[in-house]
This record gives C-alpha cells, sequence and structure tokens, in this order.
C-alpha cells in the first residue's frame, strides 16, 4: 500500500477528528495533503485498538528507514493508555503477529535510530513518553515503561553504550535484563528523491529518470552545486538542463539518524565515494577543478548519526534544512514542511520515497562503474549486500570491542563490507539492526523468540519483496538463528 506523507498540516487537529485513508498508486485523493494513518481512527487496512491491548503487547521503537517495513507508516502515536494504531497486514510486524499465536500486538515508534539506541542502553529513558506524530520531534516511544521490549538502530551499538562496567546499558540494564541480542534484520537503498510531476520540479527531464555520477551527487552533498542548471547535472542526463535555474534545497536528517550515518560512511569513502581519486573527464569541466572539490570534508559519520555535512545558506546557492526521520526528508521535498519545494532533494531510505504522494517523488539512478543504476532495480540492491555475511561477534559500530559476556549474541556487520559494491550494482545501501535484551526481565521472551524466528521466512521474504527493501543473505539469516538457537557451549542469546 502506498500512501501519502502528509502528516504535520493534521497535527493540530483531535484525533477522534481524524480518518485514515490508503491508496493505491502514485497518488492518493485530489488534495496535495492527506492523513497518514499516525493517529487512531479506524483504518480499511490496519487495526487501531482502544488503548493498549493488554500487558501482553509488546513496544518498541527506533529507526525510521526500517519503519515503513515494520508498520507502513501506522505511527502509535500517544502514550497506550490512548488507542494507538496497529501495524497493518502486509507488515512485518503484522506479519510477526501472526506467529505469535494469540492476540497480541506489536507497538512500534518510529524515533530514529539515536533515540532509539538511547532507550535501549539507558541513556534515555523515553519508552513511556508519547509516541510524536511522524515529521515532529521524537520524544518517547509509548510504551508501557521503560524499557520497551525492543529497539532499531540502522547504526550497531558501540563501545561506549555498551557492554563494558562502566556503560549505560551495564549500569542501567544488564543486571536484570541480561546481555544484548544484536543483530541485522533486513538492507536497503538511499536514494536521493526530486519532484517531477504534473509540470512541477525537474520538468526537463521529461518522462526520463534523473542521473547522477558519484561526482555530481557528491558535489551536490558537499554543497559545491548549488543549482539545478549545473553543467555536470546537464552533463550526467545527456546535455539537456534537468530544469532551470533554480536553487537546490537539500534535506538532511536533523535528528540521531542511522540513515545519516550511512549515507556519510558512503561521502566519506575513499573507495567508491566522494574522497575517491577522480579521475579522467571528472577532473575538468564540466566537473571538476581545482576551485570545485567534489570531496567530502566534513569528516566520518558519527556514531551518534549526527549530520557533520553543511547546513544553512551556502555561497554555491544551496540552503541545506534539517528534518526529523525519513518521513520529514520526504515532507520537506514534497513541500508539506519547509521551503524549497518543488527543487529539493536530499537522502532517505528508498521505501519512504516510493511511498510519498500527492506529489509523487521520483528516486535517482547513480553511476555504479560505468552505468547507471536506479534503486528500484530490486537485483542490484540484493547484489549490492550480497557480502553482508562477514559477522564480527561482539565488536562496537565504533570498531572496538563491546565487552559483552556474550559476544556470540552481538552479531555486527562492518559497513565496509558493503560501503563500496560491485560495478552495476546500487552503490549506497545499509543494514538496519533489531535490538533485544537477553533475558528481559523474564517477560516476552517467546513473542521475541518467535519474532527473531521470522525472519527469512518465506512471509518475511514475500512481505520485502513490493517494498524497496532486501531480506537478509541466507547464510546471515542462518547465523541469527544459530545465536537464538544456542549450542552445548555458548548458550541461547534469549533465555526463554
Amino acid at each position: 500500500m502506498r500512501k501519502t506523507l502528509a502528516i504535520l498540516a493534521w497535527a493540530a487537529i483531535p484525533a477522534a477528528l481524524i480518518s485514515i485513508s490508503a491508496c493505491n498508486g502514485n497518488s492518493g485523493g485530489n488534495s496535495g495533503v492527506a492523513p497518514m494513518p499516525n493517529a487512531p481512527a479506524a483504518s480499511p487496512h490496519g487495526r487501531v485498538h482502544h488503548n493498549d491491548n493488554s500487558a501482553s503487547d509488546l513496544h518498541g521503537g527506533g529507526s525510521t528507514f526500517v519503519a515503513y517495513a515494520y508498520n507502513e507508516g501506522d505511527q502509535p502515536t500517544g502514550l497506550y493508555t490512548v488507542p494507538q494504531a496497529t501495524a497493518p497486514p502486509g507488515s512485518l510486524l503484522y506479519g510477526m503477529e501472526q506467529t505469535f499465536g494469540n492476540t497480541d500486538n506489536v507497538y512500534y515508534c518510529e524515533t530514529g535510530s539515536g533515540l532509539g539506541r538511547h532507550e535501549f542502553v539507558g541513556s534515555s529513558m523515553v519508552g513511556a513518553e508519547a509516541c510524536a506524530a511522524l515529521g515532529q520531534t521524537p520524544v518517547g516511544m509509548g510504551g508501557r515503561g521503560d524499557p520497551v521490549q525492543f529497539d532499531d538502530s540502522d547504526v550497531a551499538l558501540s563501545s561506549t553504550e555498551c557492554c563494558g562496567s562502566t556503560t549505560p546499558y551495564a549500569t542501567t540494564y544488564a543486571s536484570t535484563w541480561g546481555q544484548p541480542f544484536e543483530f541485522p534484520v533486513l538492507g536497503g537503498p538511499l536514494v536521493f528523491p526530486y519532484i517531477n510531476e504534473g509540470g512541477n520540479g525537474l520538468t526537463g527531464l521529461g518522462s526520463n529518470t534523473m542521473n547522477l555520477s558519484t561526482w555530481t551527487y557528491c558535489a551536490i552533498s558537499n554543497g559545491t552545486i548549488g543549482y539545478w542548471d549545473d553543467p555536470a547535472i546537464t552533463a550526467d542526463n545527456g546535455g539537456t538542463p534537468v530544469a532551470s535555474h533554480q536553487p537546490i534545497t537539500f534535506y538532511y536528517r536533523s535528528d540521531g539518524s542511522g540513515t545519516t550515518y550511512i549515507f556519510e560512511y558512503k561521502l566519506n569513502s575513499s573507495g567508491k565515494g566522494c574522497n575517491q581519486t577522480f579521475k579522467g573527464k571528472y577532473l575538468k569541466h564540466p566537473y571538476g577543478s581545482s576551485k570545485r572539490s567534489a570531496a567530502w570534508t566534513f569528516g566520518v559519520p558519527t556514531t551518534a548519526g549526527n549530520w557533520t555535512g553543511p547546513t544553512g545558506a551556502q555561497t554555491s546557492g544551496s540552503t541545506f534544512t534539517g528534518e526529523s526521520g525519513n518521513p520529514g526528508v520526504i515532507e520537506g521535498i514534497q513541500g508539506i514542511l519547509g521551503t524549497g519545494y518543488p527543487y529539493a532533494t536530499g537522502y532517505a531510505e528508498g521505501a519512504w520515497a516510493a511511498a510519498a504522494s500527492n506529489p509523487s517523488i521520483q528516486q535517482s539512478c547513480l553511476l555504479s562503474g560505468t552505468t547507471f543504476v536506479c534503486p528500484t532495480n530490486k537485483n542490484a540492491i540484493v547484489n549490492a549486500l550480497a557480502k553482508a555475511t562477514k559477522i564480527t561477534y561482539g565488536e562496537g559500530a565504533d570498531g572496538n570491542p563491546l565487552g559483552s559476556s556474550t559476544p556470540k549474541c552481538q552479531l555486527y556487520i562492518a559497513p565496509t563490507t558493503f560501503v563500496n559494491p560491485p560495478a552495476g550494482d546500487y552503490p549506497i545501501v545499509g543494514l538496519t539492526y533489531l535490538l533485544m535484551y537477553g533475558q528481559n526481565n523474564g517477560s516476552h521472551l517467546s513473542d521475541l523468540t518467535k519474532m527473531v524466528r521470522y525472519i527469512g521466512t518465506p512471509s518475511y521474504k514475500n512481505i520485502l519483496s513490493p517494498l524497496e527493501y532486501t531480506s537478509l543473505p541466507a547464510k546471515t539469516v542462518k547465523a541469527i538463528r544459530k545465536a537464538l538457537k544456542g549450542s552445548t557451549t555458548v548458550a541461547s542469546c534469549l533465555k526463554a
């Protein structure tokens, strides 16, 4: 199901008066602003309960990268004491619920990876705070208490968060909740979205999809290119300007974001990223020169997921504006939030861009080797993550051991394994991690176990297939199941 990303315009309307609509295709209804199912009401595709169904329901939160797969944007806004939207049929969490064999529900509040990890390790106790509407600054997860049962982050835990004796996790949760069970759950592409609909936006493309060479998307991201009729963009697209002399508005994530981490990790790469040694035509007009660089000079991405790149107005003419969450970035580009419509771009997870309507959003094809590859090319995404099987057990995202007493329960795959995919594969992809407590204070362990076992099943793959995500390689799924099961020498990572 594709839904219009148009949340904040409805934020001031009492929840009881908001109706929820869903639509197929690239547009929904006649209005450019339509409600998202982020507030309690009857939904033709989902379920909304009066209050949390029971103490046996599960609550989680974190990454917006993964969230369209989890609940298709059905944000459980508010506290558990008021009606909250549950995941609709066709979503991963709904599929997981069906494996429980009971009437328990799984609620997932989209807060961004940073807040998800902070809640998990106990450095921010926000599980019982209200879940904010999509696009608004996240404040909590709408759960029954702290901590919630699971979190999700596109950045794995770091050694400063877990699990040594002085880390937040060790001092807050380790004694009662056990050591973390951390593992990837799915992958997907990061895309450069743009508008070309109804005579608006980059209409110089006609019906063509915009192409961006590596040099060009790097120069857009670092503020070197400021206008859509820049000769580099024009050269990438056959010599015809994609738009008139219009300034670029670039939307970045203002919250702690794993999407930002993945994106900046690529930009900072000296392999096939922005800090490579560009050659041939990319050293001369219309591309690079001594005064015109595509290099990423803003340093390595932080594990906190904070944007380190340009902000505000640039001398080139572009403007960099922050918004919260993948939905916030998409809404900025759509003109529902911020400024710059219809001449905006930025970075976002592909499924959110594909789901947008009123107006619909297109996704640029990026240079990979000698060809432009689109994020909608399923094989190009699968192949780009084919090497996401090299697991370093017990390591943190900062490259240091976590110090966990159960290192076999933290399955870390370094971005180095997929930051520079082979030529012909889509060049910017990432993984997202599910975080669970190994003992979980003795509760919900059966349902959590079933959630883990659901990964890699035919239902899991069928749900991801029509969305802009990809399932994990079979070898990685096997490693997750092995960690869940345990062995004669290594205990199960969930003490069910």
